[in-house]
């Protein structure tokens, strides 16, 4: 069952383009023949360069930026586009600014060398801007920065209520476009940056639109009122961010770091041309975002350090091999572009060396597996719903107005881990009926909204099943769609004694009593004391069916064990998804994350191990610097996968070697995957 079974997709917002060919940077020799322009560059490239040069009162801008040697250096990977900074946290700019600062020690324009390199050598460029933060407007301009209830200035964080945009901010960047003519913008510094700001600008609007007093703490009158507020007045400055841009440069491709990520599980605003989520050396974050950013319409990447920070006396070294390429992987397989960051030097010289592990590491990786991954289409089993009702909610009493999506690595990574393939479901998504699976699980949400139940009602009706697990099923008139009596409210944990198909589970976990009304109860849960209640019903909705699970399935605190024993969560999930029905099916070990995608006649598999290896905790700053070697290899796999004709040739990519005795059955490939180290491609054509 696809898409177009039930609903109708929505279309992806207009792109802008430039007039300048594309480089083909399939290989790491001379182009090939060169393809039309293309409607968004970003949208067919792979391998992004970044250059992250915070740039400080004492940093020698551009000393030993020779352009020659610069672009020996960066044509050793050649990446499809470059990127260096205009500005970064600190605040000082890399170029001659008339309008924000330029270091005391400036010796060159390090743009200008960039752009030229670019320009020459035919890639396309991008420059950074740190939009959110800056310690110079702190220390020169503090009426333009947040401050916090007890009236102080928050760290180097700007209020774009405040005069800062109009008075700083746009001026810049139109003076960055009109003396570098930049392919793209990418914005920093400022999704994470939002917390309640209690300058007086602020508090006057707050009062003003709601008559009330700013609330300092949670439990005060207006907090979620305030915070909904804070997240207004970004969403007011990022559209006339982006809309200025583009009455500029209608070709300048704009993004913005975190925007509409699980920060902010929003309906993007169309302007933006591409989504970017900067994380570093967080693998464990990595393919939740990814699958995230997979269903939002337009392309993303997702960056890494190609670098290990030194810690205790160790200098910085670059990242091991296997632990870039399983961060390429997970990026790559799951629909995204990746981005090597790295850091010039105090005198804005790049390293040679990082030079040539780039070249080593990170291109031969992207380029064999290029032709299989952009504009491929995500082929999912299950919906997993992330709705920014729910995240807000669970998030309400926290000062950042969009919190970080990590809480939810624990749920994502058990569904995979369960060996389902899935797709991350954005609300708009959800009620606007852009659902690419037969099931949607709604997992333990904090809240629902009426338009939420509608739409999964609509769902439902039209020959979809939903599941839905803990607080779900007490939402609004849920209880009414599965068929059940409102829930008594969960308190503690309780010890429960489930009778399985094939074996009796005992665990403890909180529960949700209630009784059938018109459910068919499916599974049972015993209490201690010996009552029995419904633990899994089923309810006919029109074509389809409604599903509740009255304790949480997937969820649990991160570093805890898994509270749902596995044989139970498998009979669970088979009763709301036979293995029958499932696209893929593969018995790979839980530390391998499978992916079906699709391009054009193509159905690609995609095997990920996530193994954690050996770790070495060197360093902890914005992100934990984990050296991660000896990723142990993944054994030999059988996969299933259901296609819709006999595949012409079955082969494993990027070695080009055809499986061996594999076979088509029922309408299903069957085949014996080999053992292989990180990253494994199955193409069936």
């Amino acid at each position: 069952m696809n898409k177009s079974l039930f609903y109708t997709l929505l279309l992806a917002g207009a792109l802008g383009c430039r007039s300048s060919q594309v480089i083909d940077h399939s290989t790491n020799g001379a182009s090939g023949s060169e393809p039309p322009p293309a409607a968004n560059w970003f949208a067919q490239s792979l391998f992004m360069l970044h250059e992250d040069h915070h740039i400080k009162v004492d940093t020698e801008v551009g000393k030993n930026a020779d352009p020659q040697e610069t672009a020996r250096i960066i044509a050793l990977s050649r990446p499809d586009a470059i990127q260096i900074h205009a500005k970064g946290r600190p605040g000082y700019a890399s170029y001659p600014t008339k309008i924000g600062w330029t270091p005391p020690r400036y010796e060159r324009d390090v743009l200008k060398i960039w752009r030229d390199i670019a320009r020459k050598d035919g890639y396309h460029y991008s420059i950074y801007y740190n939009l959110g933060r800056d310690l110079e407007v702190q220390t020169r301009k503090p009426e333009w920065n947040r401050v916090n209830a007890e009236g102080k200035l928050q760290d180097a964080a700007l209020c774009y209520h405040s005069g800062v945009a109009e008075g700083y901010l746009w001026p810049m960047i139109e003076e960055i476009m009109t003396n570098y003519k930049p392919d793209g913008l990418w914005f920093d510094g400022s999704v994470f940056t939002i917390k309640n700001c209690y300058c007086q600008v602020c508090k006057t609007r707050f009062e003003k639109e709601k008559g009330l007093s700013a609330p300092a703490t949670p439990n005060q009158p207006g907090w979620t009122a305030y915070k909904d507020m804070q997240r207004q007045i970004y969403r007011e400055f990022l559209a006339e961010t982006v809309d200025r841009i583009k009455a500029k440069d209608p070709n300048c491709l704009v993004t913005i770091n975190l925007a509409y990520s699980m920060h902010m599980p929003e309906k993007p605003y169309e302007g933006l041309d591409y989504f970017t989520a900067d994380f570093g050396n967080e693998v464990e974050e990595l393919s939740q975002e990814a699958h995230w950013y997979d269903n939002q319409d337009k392309p993303f990447e997702i960056m890494t350090t190609v670098h290990l920070a030194g810690g205790n006396g160790k200098e910085r070294q670059p990242k091991p091999k296997g632990q870039l390429e399983q961060e390429m992987a997970i990026i790559v397989a799951n629909g995204g572009r990746y981005n090597g960051w790295d850091n010039p030097d105090s005198k804005s010289a790049i390293s040679a060396a990082m030079g040539e592990h780039l070249r080593e590491v990170v291109a031969p990786f992207l380029r064999a597996r290029q032709p299989w991954l952009l504009q491929s289409e995500r082929q999912p089993d299950i919906s997993f719903l992330y709705s920014a009702t729910a995240h807000y909610a669970a998030t309400d009493s926290l000062p950042n107005a969009f919190q970080n999506g990590g809480y939810m690595v624990p749920v994502t990574d058990n569904i995979w881990q369960a060996g389902l393939n899935y797709e991350m479901l954005p609300e708009y998504k959800l009620d606007e009926g852009a659902i690419g699976s037969k099931l949607v699980l709604v997992e333990n949400p904090a809240a629902l909204s009426e338009s939420n139940v509608k739409a999964l009602r609509e769902y439902a009706g039209s020959g979809g099943t939903i599941l839905v697990t803990g607080q779900g099923v007490m939402a609004g008139r849920m209880p009414e769609l599965l068929g059940i009596a409102p829930p008594d409210s969960a308190a503690a944990a309780t010890d429960l004694r489930v009778a399985g198909k094939k074996q009796t589970h005992t665990f403890t976990h909180k529960f949700y009593r209630t009784q059938a009304r018109g459910a068919q109860v499916l599974l049972k849960a015993k209490e201690a004391r010996g009552t029995e209640y419904p633990l899994l019903t089923s309810y006919p909705v029109g074509k389809g069916k409604a599903m509740a699970v009255l304790m949480p399935l997937v969820s649990r605190e991160k570093g805890t064990p898994y509270p749902v024993p596995a044989a139970l969560l498998a009979e669970i999930l088979a009763e709301a998804l036979p293995t029958e029905q499932r696209l893929l099916v593969t018995d790979a070990p839980p530390t391998v994350e499978t992916v079906l995608r699709r391009k054009n006649n193509q159905h690609i598999i995609h095997l990920v191990n996530h193994a954690e290896g050996e770790r070495e905790l060197l360093r902890i700053t914005w992100h934990k610097y984990y050296k991660i070697t000896n990723i142990p290899p993944v054994p030999a796999t059988h996969i299933s996968v259901k296609l819709p004709v006999k595949p012409a040739s079955v082969k494993l990519q990027p070695q080009n070697q055809e499986i061996q005795n594999w076979q088509f059955k029922d309408g299903r490939l069957e085949a014996d995957v080999p053992g292989f180290a990180i990253h494994q491609m199955v193409v069936a054509e």
